[in-house]
């Protein structure tokens, strides 16, 4: 799942992304929690630029869980917009 001017502090395993890891987007935005085959799975939190955490369950780089307890998150349609977004920046496929 590399996305292009991204960076990831981490281990690989058979060249992917494993394990506890940080993802930077090139937005900033900061992915910390698990990886598993390039992708986010498994407990993981992002955090944005401007100060606001979204914390879920992830699975093959899609939410299946959000916490509804954040304190950063009052609207729920918010947060599913903001995982939407990074979702499809997880399953991008690199070019070349």
């Amino acid at each position: 799942m590399e996305y292009t001017g991204s960076q990831y502090i981490g281990e690989y395993v058979d060249g992917r992304m494993e394990g506890k890891a940080e993802y930077i987007l090139p937005t900033e935005t900061k992915y910390v929690g698990e990886m598993k085959d390039g992708m986010f799975h498994g407990q993981g939190t992002l955090y944005f630029p401007s100060g606001s955490r979204y914390d879920a369950v992830w699975e093959k780089g899609l939410v299946v869980k959000v916490s509804l307890n954040s304190p950063i998150w009052t609207h729920l349609e918010k947060s599913l917009r903001a995982a939407t977004t990074v979702e499809m920046a997880s399953i991008t496929q690199p070019r070349g």
